[in-house]
């Protein structure tokens, strides 16, 4: 799957319940204004959390030649949502599958989920997503492996890295001259 297609992916399969597509961009730009104005963390996650999110999120997007998901801040805009989106049972959820993360990188690799190399992590994330399907191949609801792919993705796409650097759009194309003369505007 190209970057490009997790767009779609993104418009179709919303983890927010009871948003529109329109609301869900909303809510995805909204959440980055709030996070270039308060620079500072928000501290639901503890700093070993925050740096496991922040490590997964670089494999699911890792730097190319474009930035990754640490560039464009997922791991912040992932904290702000489970925080101030989730209800209590599915942020101990997804705390836990953070616990999960490191449990996992210890038996494969006798080091934590943030310790591991590239190549270990990648592993480790590889038996997580074979664990997130059923058998008929349907991705398992309500589970941490889910949330934090889909909350790296919106993060990213709704970021003015993945906006402006990934997709190449230019939000303000040419000149705008709102009160010039007709005839003088050169076109």
């Amino acid at each position: 799957m190209h970057r490009r297609d997790l767009l779609r992916f993104l418009g179709s399969t919303s983890i927010i319940v009871g948003l529109t597509p329109d609301d869900l961009l909303a809510l995805g730009r909204d959440t980055q204004d709030r996070m270039r104005v308060g620079r500072s963390p928000l501290g639901f996650f503890d700093s070993h959390q925050m740096h496991t999110v922040a490590a997964a999120g670089e494999r699911i997007i890792p730097a190319t030649d474009t930035p990754g998901a640490m560039a464009a801040e997922c791991h912040r805009f992932t904290e702000l949502i489970v925080s101030e989106r989730y209800d209590a049972a599915r942020q101990r959820r997804f705390v836990c599958g953070l616990v999960d993360l490191d449990q996992r990188a210890s038996r494969m690799h006798q080091r934590l989920f943030i310790d591991n190399t590239a190549a270990e992590q990648d592993a480790v994330l590889s038996t997580v997503e074979s664990n997130a399907y059923d058998a008929t191949g349907a991705m398992l609801p309500d589970i941490f492996w889910r949330d934090l792919k889909y909350l790296t993705l919106f993060g990213y796409y709704t970021s003015e890295v993945g906006i402006e650097q990934e997709l190449q759009v230019n939000r303000f194309p040419g000149r705008f001259e709102g009160c010039a003369m007709i005839e003088t505007v050169n076109r």
